[in-house]
């Protein structure tokens, strides 16, 4: 394979990742608190080909990893009193069977049980690390600026609000949660909840339509060289066949 073929070839993977984590980003437009992604690209160190003629190497890139904007998004209001936003820093602390995942989409209910869980049924924490639960007698709660729950006047429990000093290290594990990668939760210092608003997702839906049309026509243009890169190498074959014939 020549290296006009090894090029587009390399284009066109790169373009096909692009194109996957735009369209997720664009599937997730109103999913509640979650960050847009963008795919990062490093020179491959490895050169698989070379030319005769300047420039005197072929260079080649691979996409090494997914960087996320953890820029928060617009606040929703939905006066559900168990709908709650974080104006600031932090996520939601949530119980998971493989241990304590993050969150910023603060969409939750009240299970059979009286705790407050996510919309999948995954227990919200305090700041002790327990289930938050709630007598369903005692009327709707009210939430504090900084995440502490009362019923009635009474303190019943505070949300359990996390912070990590490199977010970007956080690892997505599925339904818009996160879980961090060699470093510990941390108490959020200054929490601002906001109860009746969720935070909407980070993603400019216009920003994202412009970069898909952008690595579609990149696209094309990597297949329309390939195309062309083979009718030449056609057309050189049989003049070759013909000269020898």
């Amino acid at each position: 394979m020549d290296n006009t073929l090894l090029i587009t070839v390399s284009a066109q993977n790169a373009l096909r990742r692009q194109m996957d984590v735009a369209a997720n980003n664009m599937a997730n437009v109103s999913t509640a608190g979650f960050k847009s992604e963008s795919v990062l690209f490093e020179p491959v160190i490895r050169r698989p080909a070379s030319i005769a003629e300047r420039p005197k190497t072929v260079e080649f890139v691979r996409d090494y990893t997914i960087a996320r904007d953890f820029r928060p998004g617009a606040l929703q209001r939905t006066d559900n009193p168990l709908d709650f936003a974080l104006a600031g820093e932090g996520y939601f602390t949530v119980q998971t069977p493989q241990g304590n995942a993050y969150t910023r989409d603060g969409r939750f209910q009240m299970d059979t049980q009286g705790r407050i869980v996510t919309g999948d049924g995954r227990p919200v924490l305090d700041t002790t690390g327990q289930p938050i639960t709630l007598d369903i007698t005692q009327g709707e709660p009210l939430v504090a600026k900084n995440g502490s729950i009362q019923q009635n006047g009474v303190t019943v429990a505070q949300l359990g609000i996390a912070r990590f000093d490199r977010p970007g290290a956080l690892d997505k594990v599925g339904d818009n949660l996160w879980r961090p990668t060699g470093e510990a939760a941390q108490a959020a210092a200054d929490p601002q909840v906001v109860q009746g608003m969720i935070e909407g997702s980070n993603v400019v839906a216009v920003t994202e339509l412009t970069r898909i049309m952008e690595i579609s026509r990149a696209f094309e243009s990597a297949t329309r060289l390939q195309k062309q890169t083979e009718d030449l190498r056609g057309r050189a074959i049989e003049r070759l066949a013909r000269v020898q014939s």
